[in-house]
Formats: C-alpha cells, structure tokens, sequence
C-alpha cells in the first residue's frame, strides 16, 4: 500500500477509535464567550476616552458596541437553536469514512499533515487576503484526542501578518490560535460531533476568507494603524486622539491642548492670542472691536485687546475739556 495511504488509514482507525470510546456525541452547546469579552473591551474603552474627553472616539466606539452586542446576541440564539433542536444520538462517522475524508483533503489544501504521535490532522490553507491585507496562509490543526472538548483544534499562522495593536491577532476572528466561528458555530461543532472531517475543515477554510465587520477582535481599517493627519505616522486605537472640533485623528505628539477649556484639537484648530501668544481653540477667543486680532478672555476688556484698550483710554484722556481745564488753585495762586 502506498505509504501515503497506508498513514491515512492508521489515522482513521485511531480517530475512530477516538470516538467508539467516547460517549460525548451531542454537539457541545457553545456560549459566546470571545463576543462577550470584546464587549467588555469595547465598553472600557469607551469609558477611558469619556474620562480622557475624546468624545468623537467615544462615540465611534459606541457603534463598534453596538455592533459587537447584536452580534453576542445572535450567538446566544445560535446556541439556543442548538440545544433546543439538539437530536438524542447522533450519526458517528464510520472508519472508512474518515479515511475517504482524509485522502478528499488533499485535492482541496496546499498540504495535509498526520503526525501520529501527536495525534493531529493538519491541513494548509492558501494566503487569505481580505480586503487587499495579506494575512498569509494558515494551518488548521485538528488534535483527534481532544474530540468533544473547546480546543479541539488551532488556527496558526505560518506567515503571520499581525495586527499592529496585538500580535496575538493573526486574523480578524483568530486571537490566540482560536477562531473566533460566529454564526458558524453550530456548523463546525456539528461536523466535529459527527466527525465529518471535510465538511469541518472546510468550514474553517470558507470562515477564514470571511470578515465579519464590528465582530473582530480588531477590525481590517485598523490593522496597520490608522495614520495621523498631521504628521502621518501610524497610530494605535489605544494612543489614538480626535480632534474635538474637525474629527482628525491624531497621534499624542501631535495632539495639542486649548489652553482655555482643555480640550485636545489639532495644530491647524488653534490660534494664538494676539496678547499672551497661548494656543486657544476659537471658542476661548473673541475677536477685539477695534484692530480684530483674536485674544483670550484674560487678554481683553470690553471687548477690545489690551493694547487697543489703553490706546483708546489714552485718546478719551486727551479729548476731555475737564482735563485740560487750568487748575483753579494754580490761577489764584498766580
């Protein structure tokens, strides 16, 4: 027998071996635990830009919320589905049909890999490119011996192009090794249940080319970082600032504060007080009746700057008859 096969059939036998011995054959019932803590991310987040007062990140951020909640949300009901229609016994996979299914993965993969010491069954994806990001090819490893558990398998990366603000996400639903199945759950774990090897690691393959917007442990627009509009460098979700009067998104070197009211703006939102020389935004400055040159609240009186003020007090001094009147002590002295 070909030594190709000849593997392939010792595989089948373990796998199967693997499940003749274990009575767990429901599909497990799957909670939504990486959705639910990517609310719990989102919702941190959302409140250390409220205390930092970037308030256009607070609100962008909020519909990422959103979005993450409706899609815990459908989840749960996926879940739901799943134990309510949850059949008593299920169709295990026979010997020889593992066996079929193992020898039909290599038309469909780059590579398949037995390692019968380590008991896994690994297959070789294509490069995934998800809207023009390469993220380079992937392994998906199926561990038989832990059939029936939550980590029964891994997705790796064998050219890993992380994302810029965690290495530990090669993709936008793998963080970890773990793939994050969404509405797809119930799929995979159904296929593993019965051990239908192609149909599942076909699944993970058709999930790994697609993206799931406000779903992603980070999303494809911040992958590489977002480039600040002054100065262009990339900057992170978590070092990234917001004008508060144009929305641009800046880097904290390039963020500047209104000496006024606090706020962060960027360089081209801020304007220098004609009297102090401060950088305010231009709702802390008013503009003088007078010379109209802009000027903080410290800096003006009466709506005029400081030296338009003195210039016209001079001026009254200088057209008042009471001023220039001779004193009367001094004409009946002389």
């Amino acid at each position: 027998m070909d030594p190709i096969k000849k593997t392939t059939l010792r595989a089948a036998v373990l796998i199967h071996e693997q499940l003749a011995g274990d009575k767990r054959q429901d599909v497990p019932i799957c909670l939504p635990e990486y959705s639910w803590n990517k609310t719990q991310q989102l919702r941190h987040q959302i409140d250390l830009a409220s205390r930092r007062g970037w308030h256009g990140a607070a609100a962008r951020l909020t519909e990422d919320l959103a979005g993450a909640m409706d899609g815990c949300r459908r989840e749960l009901e996926n879940a739901l589905r799943v134990l309510q229609s949850r059949p008593p016994q299920r169709h295990v996979a026979s010997a020889s049909d593992i066996y079929r299914d193992i020898l039909a993965l290599r038309d469909e993969f780059e590579a398949v890999e037995i390692d019968l010491g380590e008991h896994e069954l690994s297959v070789t994806t294509d490069r995934i490119v998800l809207e023009h990001i390469d993220l380079g090819p992937f392994a998906i490893r199926l561990d038989w011996h832990l059939l029936g558990s939550s980590s029964t398998y891994r997705v790796v990366a064998l050219d890993p192009n992380p994302a810029a603000k965690n290495e530990d996400v090669t993709h936008p639903h793998v963080q970890d090794g773990r793939l994050c199945e969404g509405e797809g759950r119930s799929a995979v774990q159904a296929a593993l249940a019965e051990c239908r090897l192609y149909d599942f690691f076909l699944l993970v393959f058709q999930l790994l080319h697609t993206y799931g917007r406000g779903s992603a442990y980070v999303e494809l627009d911040d992958w590489n970082g977002i480039p600040c509009d002054d100065c262009g460098d990339s900057v992170d979700e978590d070092d990234r600032c917001y004008c508060q009067r144009c929305d641009a998104v800046l880097c904290s070197s390039c963020s500047a504060t209104c000496h006024g009211c606090q706020e962060s703006f960027c360089s081209g939102c801020l304007s220098k007080c004609a009297g102090c020389g401060r950088e305010y935004c231009s709702s802390c400055l008013e503009t003088c009746r007078a010379c109209r040159k802009l000027v903080c609240e410290d800096c003006s009186e009466a709506g005029l700057c400081q030296r338009c003020h003195e210039k016209q007090c001079n001026e009254e001094h200088e057209h008042d008859p009471s001023e220039n009147a001779p004193n009367e002590a001094a004409v009946v002295s002389a």
